[in-house]
Parts: C-alpha cells; structure tokens; sequence
C-alpha cells in the first residue's frame, strides 16, 4: 500500500505543480498587461480598453490555481501550539483533525463557488462584454479538485500514524 500512495501523491503532485504553474504564468500576464496599461496611460494618455474585466476574470483562476499545490505540499497555515502540551502521537491526531477540518472548508468552498458560477451563466462583464461563466466554472473545477486532493492528504496522515513503526534492534 506504501507505494501505492507514493505513486498516487507523486501523479497528484505533478498535476497540481503543473496547475500553479499555469496559474502563476497568468499572474505574470496579468502583471505585464497591468505595467502596458499603465505605461500606454503615461504615454499616450490611453489606457488598455477592458483591461479591468480581464482581470477581473483572470483573478479567480489564478488564486485557484493555486491551491492544489499548497494542499499536497501541506503547505497550509497549522496552529500547532496545542500539540506542543501533547505526546507525539496526540499532536499527530490533532493535526489530523487540523486536516479533516480544512477537507470540510475546502469541499463547501468548492460547494458553494459551484453554486455561484450556476448563477453567472448569463452574466458579462461591464466593458468588452465578456461572458463570465467559463472563467467561474473553471475555478469551481479546480476548486473541486481540491477536495478529494486534501481527502487524500487527510488519509496519508491517518496511514501514517497508525502504520506500525519498525522496532530497532539493539
């Protein structure tokens, strides 16, 4: 079962390394259409029409995109104050319920985005028009990828505290 979940996490890591990446090559953009518009303003006293409702619609995704990569990397915010008063092993059930937790946000997040993006399926943007639907679907896409994500993250910690140690031998 070890290398089931290595090879499961590796896969899981790749496709989540590549996600960021993209997500991170549309920040760049978004960066450099920012610097145009605001050079196209100082020296043509003309601003990038729309540039607003792009990046409006490329916020999401970008912020999305992201998210997979910090939940299979368990880069997360943790509180581990509590765990310090605790023996190893309850430090490591309560990270666990740290992780089961963050499962529930993560799936009502994903819930509730799906939700949101059923209700722009006729919604534009203010300037070019742009319809919003796809851009908010593709962020509940990702956003629902992250559930079973931190799912499996949830059940390697729970593998990894009840799989029996090896013992030295002296």
């Amino acid at each position: 079962m070890g290398l089931a979940i290595k090879n499961t996490e590796t896969a899981i890591r790749r496709g989540a390394i590549v996600t960021a990446k993209l997500g991170v090559a549309l920040l760049l953009l978004q960066a450099f259409l920012i610097v145009a518009d605001g050079l196209a303003r100082w020296w043509f006293s003309k601003p990038i029409h729309g540039l607003e409702d792009v990046s409006g619609l490329m916020i999401s995704i970008i912020v999305a995109s992201l998210f997979p990569a910090i939940l299979i990397g368990r880069q997360n915010i943790r509180v581990t104050i509590f765990g310090r008063f605790l023996n190893p092993k309850a430090a490591a059930w309560l990270d666990v319920f740290g992780h089961f937790i963050l499962l529930i946000f993560i799936a009502i997040i994903a819930w509730q985005f799906a939700l949101y993006a059923a209700e722009t399926r006729a919604q534009t943007t203010l300037i070019l028009r742009l319809p919003t639907a796809p851009t908010m679907w593709l962020t509940a896409a990702i956003l629902i990828a992250c559930a079973p994500i931190q799912g499996f993250v949830l059940l390697t910690e729970i593998v990894k505290i009840t799989k029996p140690q090896p013992t030295q031998q002296a």
